[in-house]
């Protein structure tokens, strides 16, 4: 999928591609974060200089796409197809899919996105994310080999007006796989969880939703003016009174809990 997305207050009839082989790569890092909020709304494109340890390696990628209600997030590499795939792209994007994020990640989110240290670890931790290559040219052999990793490709191409104008071209979609919704806490006494946002995008009355230790199982949700809560319907949920529970949906739009420690 294409779309060709231009800077607001922009207007021009006439733009001309700039050449997509020209730039350095810390300019086109520049180009691409302009282009990923304008293609797909709803999110913030900020640096992000933290560190990943993947087999003794340690790997810094470009960018990070935040969602604005950060129910998800990107990893963004970017890249320039003239670099090595086997030599310098693959190592980074095996580190960011499969690496540990260290400490420096948490002070990098929070300095950029301007989110205390406390909230950005439990994002880092919780929230699902996935990684996305960006490069300045396409190359089926690159995205045939991310494919296998579940890496995600885009190319973007600036464009610019005789009035210094900028448009964009991005080759490609970004694809959520999952998603947060929220965190509860489980009441025995109500045999509930409770969700501290009523703002929780569940419809009201009968949801099912995967739990680990039972498989799939219906629950009700209702609302009070500051709270949402889940009831399971016929039973009682194998859940220790208080114990914390991530609600997640995945790309299919099922519903699941997850026990985070």
């Amino acid at each position: 999928m294409k779309r060709l997305v231009s800077i607001k207050g922009v207007e021009a009839n006439h733009f001309s591609l700039i050449d997509p082989d020209a730039p350095y790569e810390d300019e086109f890092e520049a180009v691409v974060c302009n282009a990923l909020p304008l293609a797909f709304g709803g999110y913030r494109c900020v640096p992000f200089r933290g560190t990943f340890n993947h087999d003794g390696h340690l790997f810094q990628p470009d960018l990070a796409l935040v969602a604005d209600d950060f129910s998800h997030w990107f990893i963004i590499e970017v890249e320039l197809v003239s670099h090595s795939l086997d030599h310098h792209v693959l190592p980074q994007v095996r580190a960011f899919q499969y690496g540990k994020p260290q400490e420096d990640c948490e002070r990098s989110l929070s300095r950029t996105l301007a989110i205390p240290i406390d909230q950005i670890r439990t994002f880092i931790q919780f929230v699902p994310r996935s990684v996305a290559v960006v490069a300045n040219n396409h190359n089926p052999l690159w995205e045939q080999s991310f494919r296998g990793l579940g890496v995600q490709m885009l190319t973007v191409h600036a464009f610019e007006s005789e009035t210094g104008g900028r448009a964009f071209l991005i080759d490609g979609v970004l694809s959520v796989l999952m998603e947060h919704l929220g965190f509860g806490t489980y009441s025995a006494p109500d045999r509930s969880i409770r969700f501290a946002s009523s703002s929780i995008r569940l419809p009201d009355g009968l949801v099912q939703i995967i739990d680990q230790s039972v498989g799939l199982s219906n629950w009700i949700v209702r609302r009070t003016e500051e709270s949402l809560w889940l009831t399971k319907e016929r039973g009682w949920p194998n859940i220790p009174n208080e114990t914390r529970v991530q609600l997640v949906k995945n790309i299919g739009g099922r519903l699941s809990f997850r026990y985070p420690q």
